[in-house]
């Protein structure tokens, strides 16, 4: 093996394991409990408010004042954020990085050797 196989195969393996510990971690928060920025009642966290605070979140809401949001916002605007078409789930963006990594490994290799 040469030296350029063995660095793309290590830059490719840190890419993934970023992905993937970026995407499939079960980090919570320190806290059990948060303080509604609505209403102001102490709450427990959620599968709903876990992942906003995964998602870098620092404002939380409980489930009721969620409840009043959502009703509240107009009935257009909540079809098209719960559409499974609208959603930006990334799938689309991993399969394009794992096509690129190994692609541009493979050149880099062909214009070193």
């Amino acid at each position: 093996m040469t030296m350029e196989f063995i660095v793309g195969a290590v830059i490719a393996g840190l890419v993934v394991m970023f992905f993937v510990g970026k995407y499939f971690s079960k980090k919570l928060p320190k806290e059990t409990h948060f303080e509604c920025a609505r209403c102001g009642t102490v709450a427990r966290h959620t599968d709903r408010t876990i992942d906003a605070w995964r998602n870098n979140k620092t404002t939380f809401f409980c489930q009721s004042c969620h409840i009043k949001w959502v009703r509240a916002r107009a009935p257009r605007e909540r079809a098209r954020s719960a559409s499974p078409a609208g959603s930006r789930s990334g799938c689309l963006g991993v399969v394009v990085l794992f096509a690129v990594v190994p692609l541009a490994g493979f050149l880099l290799m062909h214009a070193y050797a």
